[in-house]
């Protein structure tokens, strides 16, 4: 018989017993969290950077075949073609656009790259797949219409490009940057983000006890994980995301970050439950889940919402400006 496991998770409630599922907020809460309420007044009009930095439009882009020389707005396609399924709808690519076209300038003005502006890979940079040779014509139309409508739009803060962060899926609300990264970043701030409508809502694990026993020793060989698997975990702490910020495993607690990479988790929001040979871990959403909800994003231009509001909602105290 498979047993979840209740911990007690100070942060949010004294004296309550919770499971690690400490993402579901009340409904009413969703519904006083909207992207009007976090959207400045003004936002038809896109002024000017009061004193711009001036990035340039020619990248130099580290692709697995070398350096390539890309003007901005091109290579902005490349990355929407590999960073957002163009079956979204237009007003969340539109958003993606911005995103991106900021993130990639605020690299150009903190290179973390010696020989380059920025990389390919997703896992450092951004995604990218070259428009010349992607397989949908009509892919590549829907992803340049969506970087022309937003030509030359950032995301600022205090006058300088923000460090757009963004994620595929949150599974109900994203995370601050200070429970992922340990520094708060004022416009990178825990907001609700309802009716995502992933692939990643939800998604197990499976680790036999021995397989889990080794993954946690090997990262912390003073733990104790000589009793029953019930056992084994201690107290919970969490994020305003719903996240896990730390957890006690035999005796040596755990941040819910490192958890994540130790144990291969899509996110860290999940919940453990064992059986006498095996241990499931169940999680919700998929990525860093600070910034941008992807799934998010399109769940709001589902229902009506702008790219601005979009933009609003994921970014706190941010302004749309044209870094050029």
């Amino acid at each position: 018989m498979k047993r979840a496991i209740l911990l007690t998770a100070g942060a949010m409630a004294v004296g309550l017993c919770l499971p690690l599922w400490l993402l579901d907020r009340p409904a009413i809460e969703q519904a006083e969290t909207t992207a009007a309420a976090t959207m400045p007044q003004t936002i038809a009009a896109v002024p000017e950077l009061t004193q711009p930095t001036e990035p340039g439009t020619l990248l130099e882009v580290l692709t697995p075949g070398g350096v390539e020389k890309m003007e901005l707005e091109s290579y902005l396609v490349g990355v929407l073609l590999a960073e957002m399924p163009t079956t979204f709808e237009p007003e969340a690519l539109k958003a993606q656009a911005v995103v991106a076209r900021t993130f990639t300038l605020r690299h150009t003005l903190h290179p973390k790259h010696d020989n380059g502006d920025i990389c390919t890979d997703p896992n450092c940079c951004q995604g990218w797949k070259d428009p010349r040779t992607y397989e949908d014509p009509e892919g590549v139309q829907i992803a340049q219409q969506a970087v022309q409508s937003t030509k030359g739009e950032v995301l600022t803060y205090g006058g300088e490009p923000i460090d757009a962060t963004f994620f595929s899926a949150s599974g109900g609300r994203t995370e601050a940057a200070v429970a992922v990264w340990g520094g708060d970043v004022p416009y990178l701030q825990s907001v609700e983000s309802p009716e995502e409508d992933s692939p990643y809502e939800e998604n197990q694990v499976v680790y036999t006890l021995e397989e889990f026993k080794k993954l946690i020793l090997a990262a912390a060989p003073e733990a104790d994980l000589s009793g029953p698997p019930e056992t084994w975990f201690q107290k919970v702490e969490a994020t305003e995301g719903g996240g896990v910020e730390s957890l006690q495993i035999g005796g040596v607690t755990f941040a819910g970050t490192t958890l994540r990479r130790v144990l291969g988790l899509r996110s860290t929001v999940f919940s453990v439950s064992v059986t006498d040979t095996e241990l499931f871990i169940s999680t919700k959403g998929f990525g860093h889940r600070v910034g941008m909800s992807q799934y998010g994003a399109e769940a709001m231009a589902r229902k009506g919402s702008t790219y601005q509001e979009i933009l609003y909602h994921y970014y706190q105290e941010v302004a749309l400006e044209q870094y050029r």
